[in-house]
C-alpha cells in the first residue's frame, strides 16, 4: 500500500506521535509554535512526505499534529497518515546534568485499502544544544520509544497487535530564529508498516515574533 507521508514532532508526541515508519524529528526542547515540512525514506515503507504542527500550550507542555501520505515499495496503494501528540519537558541542561530531556507519546493512524494501523508510541528525546558563531545552534539528539501497534485486516483478514521499538538519531541546525534544518535516521519501525532503517530531512519554520 503506497505510502507518502505528509507531516514530522508530531511527530506528535507527549512530544510526538509517529504514525508510520519515519523519524519523529522531535528535538529534546519544546517550541512555542512550529511548522515542520519533512521527507523520509525507510525500506519497504517507501517514501514519506509529512507536515507537522507543534504548539506550546502551557509551561513545559507541547501539543502537535502530523498529516501526510506514504508511498510504500511495491504495487500497493498510497497510505493516508495522521497523528496527534503531546510533549512534556522533563529537564533542561545544567552543569550537573548536561542534557535536555523531553518525554514523548501520542497516537498515530494510517490507512489504505481497508488495512488500518493504529500506533501508540511513548519514549523520550535526549540531547544537548550547542551555540555556534553567527547566532546559530546545533542540537544532536537521540529519541528511543516503545510503540504498541495494532493492525486491522493486515493478514488473511485478521487483526493483530505487537510491541515495536523505534530509535531516532538526529541533529538539528538552527540557522535563524525562524528557520531550522533537521536530519534524522530511524532504526526499527512497525512490522505492519515496513520495519527497517531509514533517513529523513526536514525544514522547520517558526513564525516571526515567537521564540524557540
Amino acid at each position: 500500500m503506497k505510502r507518502i507521508l505528509l507531516a514530522l514532532a508530531i511527530a506528535p508526541s507527549i512530544a510526538l506521535a509517529q504514525s508510520y515508519t519515519y523519524p519523529a524529528f522531535q528535538q529534546p526542547t519544546l517550541v512555542e509554535r512550529e511548522y515542520n515540512f519533512a521527507a523520509a525514506d525507510a525500506g519497504r515503507a517507501g517514501t514519506t512526505l509529512l507536515f507537522q504542527w507543534r504548539e506550546g500550550v502551557a509551561p513545559r507542555w507541547q501539543l502537535g499534529v502530523d498529516a501526510g501520505l506514504a508511498d510504500p515499495d511495491g504495487n500497493v496503494s498510497t497510505r493516508l497518515v495522521l497523528g496527534a501528540h503531546v510533549a512534556r519537558e522533563l529537564s533542561r541542561a545544567t552543569a550537573d546534568f548536561p542534557f535536555d530531556v523531553v518525554l514523548t507519546g501520542g497516537i498515530g493512524f494510517s490507512s489504505a485499502d481497508g488495512q488500518n494501523v493504529l500506533r501508540l508510541p511513548f519514549g523520550a528525546s535526549v540531547g544537548h544544544r550547542f551555540a555556534l558563531e553567527g547566532g546559530m545552534q546545533i542540537t544532536p539528539f537521540v529519541h528511543p520509544r516503545l510503540s504498541f501497534d495494532r493492525c486491522s485486516d493486515c493478514e488473511l483478514g485478521a487483526s493483530d497487535s505487537k510491541l515495536n521499538v523505534n530509535v531516532d538519531v538526529g541533529v538539528g541546525l538552527q540557522l535563524t530564529p525562524q528557520v531550522a534544518l533537521r536530519v534524522a535516521a530511524i532504526a526499527g519501525g512497525s512490522d505492519y508498516l515496513g520495519s527497517g532503517n531509514g533517513v529523513g530531512l526536514s525544514v522547520a519554520w517558526t513564525p516571526k515574533g515567537l521564540r524557540k
